[in-house]
């Protein structure tokens, strides 16, 4: 992409190419040209020499002085030229009448002859440095010290026709002008020159590091010149004058072609590094932060819509984990050409992090991003072929549009993630879209999860106890304990909101371990207090079920609360056993020793293999409350309830049915030998007192 300065540099050097034809029609006529005064043709003509010298020495000092990793032969054959031509320019100027004479007696002809060398000399360099290649010079002396070989050369041809100017046919007759020779030989660097500019332009793609236009602009100006250097009948004219300005504009370009992209181009590449993924080639967060920046200034001055995609790869670890990070780098290259691809051609995209990327639409739409962001799904969808692996993988999208009175970039980047978070929550392989119902929702979840990280030392949280019953005889058979927040700034806040945030943060495993500590020591209180028998339930999360050391956690509770373990049930849902087989087969193993019952809750949801029901040592099925809660009128749940407690009953294990509101239920489930039941027909979960006063209750209706 051009700089506006490059493209105000090519602008002048194509209006200085432009003029140069009506210029050269001006002066091919000799009556038009104009004499200039030899003092004021002499400064001017030095400065303008001067400047040629410096930049011929810049280019030889980029050929030669750059690191020599970084030397190429084609750099160092142009320098290598380039030192000749200031040699000679040198000595051109110093030979103009008025200079202190140098060696012999300066003269017009002596001037011309090394004007000329400097001019072949260039057109030469210009024409290898088209030609060669670009590679590394090779690390040899001849290679390396070449350039003191063409000094030398120089050297001598200076002091040859320093001392014996006549040495060189006569390009110039006082009171004539230019002799044919020197015409004819103008004409041959002009003709050098263009074949130089031909071969450029047919060698484009082969010329890197240069700026190409500049160079092209160089070689074209330096052939104008050389035609008004044709033309001029007195030294001092104007037409002499102008083949000069020509070329000092001409060594100008190719001081921007040669020298200042060499040394500019660190600097660029240090910012492309800065501003770009060395993985995926993608502009990195740093380069779209700017990016978004201007484009929401943008949005709010023309009022356009726009959006912010923001991309996961889903289980993105796993490939890393299995194939190794090489095959995970490959996986991430190949996402990235997928997702530039599917992309419309003026959609900014990103690296933003390991595995995830950013995409910015601008005067977009919602239909036209939500599109974009469907065509996504559907292409990364398919699998990608990475060496011998054919590897699947999904992506889950977070959207937020803009723009916003008070929304910043960092603020639309923060709603593309919270988007991006309830695409995963939802299912991933799937997007969302950012609301103001969403931001508040994750506001909640985050002053939820701060306010629980205190709320167990703050004695917030209480247990509240469930009945459970003998379907036969209505008696009282156990009882299972259900956590209970009571926050004095949130007020109650459901288990349905708290537990699954306790469960992503961590925060499950000190509330789990305070739950059966509090539910053991509850009920042997009432044992001691004669008013219970039968067992205490008591849930553990996948995450507490994944921990090894469970068994001695539980025995040691056991042991500080004096309850016996039988009188202990432990219930685990069907999900929390399918999430790792090995280890949950482990661990209640050592709890099944300790004598205690295992229960599996909310069972006939997990959607899995029966074949565990054999393989663990499983007490207790507890049908949930999905099933109950349409039965006997459902004939679907119905069948499956019946199918449960049949087989319950073939494996000899205790069936509960969770969640019986009504009587027609309970009738329902006593027909088909259903052994437990609780619910609100029975009663509500309830504080320890008022469990007091129902267990009394059933004492009292007992004895009666």
């Amino acid at each position: 992409m051009q700089t506006p300065h490059a493209n105000t540099r090519r602008i002048a050097g194509t209006l200085l190419l432009t003029l140069s034809v009506p210029l050269l029609l001006w002066q091919v006529t000799p009556d038009n040209q104009f004499t200039i005064t030899q003092p004021q043709f002499l400064v001017v003509h030095s400065l303008m020499e001067i400047f040629a010298v410096i930049v011929a020495m810049l280019v030889f000092f980029t050929g030669h002085g750059a690191a020599q990793a970084e030397r190429s032969t084609r750099a160092v054959a142009l320098g290598s030229a380039f030192l000749a031509v200031g040699v000679f320019d040198m000595l051109h100027f110093l030979s103009y009448i008025g200079m202190p004479d140098v060696v012999s007696e300066n003269s017009p002809h002596k001037s011309i002859v090394f004007w000329l060398l400097g001019r072949f000399a260039a057109g030469l360099g210009l024409l290898v440095y088209v030609l060669l290649p670009e590679r590394p010079l090779r690390h040899s002396p001849l290679q390396r010290h070449a350039w003191l070989g063409v000094l030398l050369v120089a050297c001598v041809i200076s002091w040859a026709l320093l001392k014996s100017p006549e040495l060189a046919p006569r390009m110039y007759e006082t009171g004539v002008g230019l002799t044919r020779l020197k015409v004819a030989l103008e004409w041959g660097v002009v003709a050098l020159y263009l074949g130089a500019a031909v071969l450029l332009a047919l060698r484009r793609k082969q010329i890197t590091n240069c700026d190409f236009d500049s160079l092209m602009l160089a070689i074209l100006l330096m052939a104008v010149g050389e035609l008004f250097l044709a033309v001029y009948v007195q030294v001092t004219s104007t037409a002499n004058m102008l083949g000069h300005v020509y070329k000092v504009a001409a060594y100008y370009f190719l001081y921007r072609a040669i020298y200042a992209e060499a040394v500019s181009r660190p600097f660029r590449q240090m910012r492309h590094m800065l501003t770009h993924d060395d993985l995926t080639g993608l502009p990195n967060r740093t380069a779209f932060g700017e990016r978004l920046r201007q484009s929401l200034a943008r949005a709010r001055e023309t009022q356009r819509a726009g959006a912010v995609l923001l991309l996961d790869l889903d289980h993105f670890q796993t490939v890393n984990d299995t194939l190794g990070h090489e095959q995970g780098d490959l996986l991430l290259v190949a996402v990235a050409e997928r997702i530039r691809a599917t992309l419309p051609a003026d959609a900014f995209l990103a690296r933003f992090s390991g595995d995830e990327f950013v995409i910015q639409l601008e005067n977009a739409s919602d239909e036209r991003v939500k599109a974009v962001g469907e065509n996504l799904l559907q292409a990364l969808s398919r699998e990608f072929d990475i060496g011998s692996d054919r590897l699947g993988i999904s992506v889950s999208i977070g959207i937020a549009v803009y723009p916003s009175a008070d929304e910043t970039a960092s603020v639309l980047m923060r709603h593309a993630d919270l988007a991006l978070h309830r695409a995963k929550q939802t299912g991933r392989n799937c997007l969302s879209v950012f609301s103001r119902a969403l931001a508040e929702e994750m506001q909640r979840r985050v002053l939820l999860e701060a306010r629980l990280k205190h709320a167990l030392q703050r004695r917030e949280l209480v247990l509240h106890y469930q009945p459970r019953h003998e379907i036969g005889s209505g008696r009282l058979t156990g009882w299972e304990a259900l956590l209970r927040w009571q926050s004095p700034e949130l007020g109650h806040v459901s288990p349905d909101e708290f537990i699954p945030l306790a469960e992503r943060s961590g925060l499950i495993l000190p509330i789990g371990d305070w739950v059966l500590r509090e539910a053991c020591r509850q009920m042997r209180a009432w044992q001691d207090a004669g008013l219970t028998r039968g067992t205490m339930a008591v849930n553990l999360s996948a995450r507490q079920l994944r921990q090894m050391d469970l068994a001695e956690k539980v025995a040691m509770v056991l042991r500080d609360t004096g309850l016996a373990p039988s009188d202990l049930e432990l219930e685990i849902t069907e999900s929390s056993l399918m999430d790792n087989l090995a280890s949950a087969a482990a661990v209640l193993r050592e709890l099944e020793r300790l004598g205690l019952r295992i229960a599996v809750d909310d069972f006939g949801t997990g959607y899995s293999s029966l074949s565990y029901l054999k393989t663990f040592p499983i007490h207790c099925l507890k049908i949930d409350r999905s099933f109950i809660r349409d039965i006997p009128g459902d004939e679907d749940d119905a069948a499956i309830v019946r199918t449960i407690i049949a087989l319950a009953e073939s494996l000899d294990l205790d069936v509960v049915a969770e969640g019986v509101e009504t009587e027609a239920q309970l009738a329902y489930l006593r027909a088909n030998r259903c052994d437990q039941a609780q619910g609100y027909l029975f009663s509500r979960p309830l504080p320890p007192d008022a469990c007091l006063g129902l267990m009394r209750a059933e004492q009292r209706a007992a004895v009666a």
